[in-house]
């Protein structure tokens, strides 16, 4: 028994310096790669691809933070989404989350929708879609 764990604990060891080999250092990129191209976010895909903020801001009159939205139904079937969106000020902090949806919107077409976070904000707000539903209607 006592031979199987120390044969255990040196493969371990085999499998975490093989790792680190392989792994690199920080300081390198692979061929055909910039040092920027290694620190952007993979690319969106599934229902979140379906959807761009076209705009976002804090209305005037309510001072809520608002975010126009641009819904493409890329996939094959006729479906219905529900968007999650939330609002962070300036130093990162949330101050409000907001909804928006349509229904029936057929493959290729287009909706242009809003989503409103019900709480008065001041100053520059971001917005930030946070889950996107897709169900086939």
């Amino acid at each position: 028994m006592l031979l199987y764990v120390v044969l255990m604990a040196v493969a371990l060891m085999a499998i975490l310096v093989a790792v680190a080999l392989i792994g690199g250092s920080d300081e390198e990129t692979p061929p055909g790669r910039s040092p920027s191209q290694e620190q952007t976010a993979p690319p969106v895909s599934g229902p979140r691809a379906d959807v761009e903020i076209i705009k976002c801001s804090v209305e005037p009159n309510t001072r809520w933070p608002n975010a126009e939205l641009r819904i493409t139904n890329h996939s094959s079937k006729t479906s219905d989404y529900w968007v999650e969106v939330e609002f962070v000020d300036a130093d990162g902090v949330r101050i409000a989350e907001g909804v928006a949806g349509t229904s029936n919107l057929a493959p290729d077409q287009v909706a242009n929708e809003s989503a409103s976070g019900f709480r008065e904000a001041s100053g520059k707000v971001v917005c930030r879609i946070t889950d996107v539903t897709r169900h086939a209607s």
